[in-house]
C-alpha cells in the first residue's frame, strides 16, 4: 500500500488587521448607505436645483494606514462625532472625504453659477471652505436621518481638513469600514468615500433594530418610490427655458452685421412642417406652428424620448 501525501491548502492571516466583519455585517453597513445615498441625493438635488445621483459603489475593510494612503493630498474631509441617543452606548466618529470637484461644483451652483466647469486644482479660498462648512453642517442631518431606521443618534460635525495625510483621526492600525460612493452632477462625475471604525462600529450594530436588519431588502422598492417622488416634487417648482427652433441656418457674419429691421430671412422649411421645442437647450418636443386667437403658437405633437436618452 504506497503513501500518499496529503497536500494542505495554507491561508494567510494578518493579525494586524484581523477581519472584523462579515458578510451579513457588511450588507447591512451597505444597506445603511443606500439610504444614506438617496437622501443625499434628494437633498443637493433641492439645494442646488440640478438633478444629482449619488450611488453606493462598494463596501470595503482596511487598515486605517492603508486608507489614508490611496487618497489625494487635497480633499475635502469632515470628522463626524455620531452620539447614540442611549447613554449606555459609547459615541462613534465617522469620516466623510470629498473630491475637490464636488466641492467646487457646490460652490458654483450655490453661488449662482452653472455647476460646470469644476475641474480645478488649487487650495480652497476662507470663502469656499465657508461654503463647504455650511453644506456639511448641514449634512449631518442626512446621516442623523439614514442612521434612524436602525439607531438614534445626534451628529455633529467636528472639524473640516484639506489635507487628510495630516489629519489622523484613527490610529494607523486600526481596521475600519470604508463606503464608496459615486456621485453625477450633470456632465460632472466623481466619487466621496465614509469611513469609520470596525470596533466602534461592530459594537453598536449589536444594538441595530432586528427587523430592519432582518428585512431591509423587502423595502427598497418602497423607499426608492418615496424618495423618487420626492425629488420629482422639488423639481416642479425648478424655472426652466422653453424655447421653438423655427430652422437652423449659416449666414456670414458680413451679412449678419448688415442686417436691418424688417428684413426678411428665407428658411428651408415649409409653413406647415414641424418644430423642435426645446427645455432649457435640450430637443424635447415635435411640434405645430399655428395661432390661438391673435397670437402665434405651437400645438404640441409628440414627445422626443429617444434624443433625450
Amino acid at each position: 500500500m504506497a503513501f500518499v501525501e496529503m497536500e494542505h491548502e495554507i491561508k494567510k492571516h494578518d493579525f494586524r488587521s484581523p477581519k472584523k466583519f462579515g458578510k451579513e455585517q457588511l450588507r447591512t453597513v451597505e444597506s445603511l448607505h443606500e439610504g444614506f445615498a438617496r437622501n443625499v441625493t434628494s437633498y443637493l438635488t433641492t439645494l442646488t436645483r440640478f438633478f444629482c445621483e449619488v450611488q453606493v459603489a462598494s463596501v470595503s475593510k482596511m487598515r486605517y494606514s492603508e486608507y489614508v494612503s490611496s487618497l489625494d493630498e487635497l480633499m475635502i474631509m469632515a470628522n463626524y462625532e455620531l452620539v447614540p441617543l442611549d447613554e449606555s452606548m459609547s459615541e462613534v466618529s465617522m469620516i466623510v472625504n470629498l473630491q475637490p470637484s464636488i466641492g467646487f461644483f457646490l460652490v458654483d451652483k450655490l453661488l449662482g453659477g452653472h455647476g460646470e466647469d469644476v475641474s480645478f486644482h488649487r487650495e480652497f479660498t476662507e470663502i469656499e471652505m465657508a461654503v463647504f462648512d455650511h453644506f456639511l453642517s448641514k449634512l449631518s442631518r442626512q446621516i442623523e436621518i439614514s442612521w434612524a431606521k436602525y439607531l438614534e443618534v445626534e451628529t455633529t460635525l467636528k472639524s473640516i481638513e484639506t489635507n487628510p495625510k495630516v489629519a489622523q483621526v484613527f490610529a494607523g492600525e486600526d481596521v475600519v469600514v470604508i463606503v464608496e460612493f459615486k456621485t453625477k452632477f450633470g456632465s460632472v462625475e466623481s466619487q466621496f468615500t465614509a469611513c469609520l471604525p470596525s470596533v466602534e462600529l461592530e459594537s453598536l450594530m449589536e444594538k441595530f433594530t432586528p427587523r430592519f436588519v432582518r428585512s431591509f431588502k423587502r423595502h427598497d422598492e418602497a423607499k426608492e418610490e418615496v424618495q423618487k417622488n420626492a425629488i420629482l416634487k422639488s423639481l416642479k417648482h425648478a424655472d426652466v427655458t422653453m424655447s421653438v427652433i423655427l430652422d437652423q441656418i449659416e449666414l456670414d457674419l458680413h451679412d449678419v452685421l448688415q442686417l436691418e429691421v424688417n428684413d426678411i430671412i428665407p428658411l428651408s422649411k415649409k409653413f406647415d412642417s414641424h418644430v423642435v421645442v426645446t427645455v432649457d437647450d435640450t430637443p424635447w418636443f415635435e411640434a405645430q406652428l399655428g395661432e390661438t386667437k391673435t397670437r402665434k403658437a405651437v400645438k404640441i405633437e409628440k414627445s422626443m424620448d429617444k434624443e433625450r436618452e
